[in-house]
């Protein structure tokens, strides 16, 4: 049996590329991405939307990217995080997420690491992304993309309601029963 904090898989770490890179580590050590202006950041986010759009004709990892682009816009945090007690495993940053259907324009690899030029930023952070893997579909459509090497994450367990479909009319249902509940007080019944 498997330790709870460990993948039941045997994790892969993907070697980056050597590439001439435009970052430079600083004399601590640290990687120092490239800086993005918000009109380079708009630009390349406009390039993404245009080639997921085109992926819907030859690929179906596009239908799940927008499936998580737009449940991560439209889902209150109460349903979008609902598994997150349940997940298990970290990103090892292999980049292999970043790169299924195009290399995303914000990927950075270089002789020593790969990151995200943006991950961090408040601003401009991708929400699928910061959310991923928000729940198992979403998790097993990427998984099915970067095989064989293994994306470390995984579920044990699940919530009390496990499709997103279920949580949302659990939810409707509780704000239904609230609504009533004041006008029963309001009325006196």
């Amino acid at each position: 049996m498997s330790q709870p904090d460990q993948p039941p898989v045997r994790l892969v770490q993907i070697e980056p590329r050597r590439l001439a890179s435009a970052a430079v580590a600083d004399k601590a050590g640290q990687l120092q991405l490239p800086q993005l202006s918000d009109w380079q950041i708009y630009k390349r986010k406009a390039y993404i939307g245009y080639r997921k759009v085109i992926g819907f004709l030859y690929t179906d990892h596009s239908y799940g990217a927008t499936r998580r682009w737009v449940l991560s816009r439209v889902l209150p945090d109460k349903i979008l995080y609902r598994w997150q007690p349940y997940k298990r495993g970290a990103c090892n940053r292999c980049g292999l997420c970043c790169k299924i259907v195009f290399t995303c324009p914000f990927y950075h690899e270089d002789e020593q690491t790969t990151a995200c030029t943006i991950y961090t930023s408040p601003k401009h952070a991708p929400t699928p992304c910061v959310t991923f893997p928000f729940d198992p579909i979403d998790l097993r459509e990427v998984q099915k993309q970067v095989t064989p090497a293994p994306c470390p994450f995984y579920f044990e367990g699940q919530p009390e309601h496990p499709t997103t479909w279920a949580a949302v009319k659990a939810e409707l249902k509780a704000e239904w029963e609230k609504q009533v509940d004041k006008l029963k007080e309001a009325f006196d019944f």
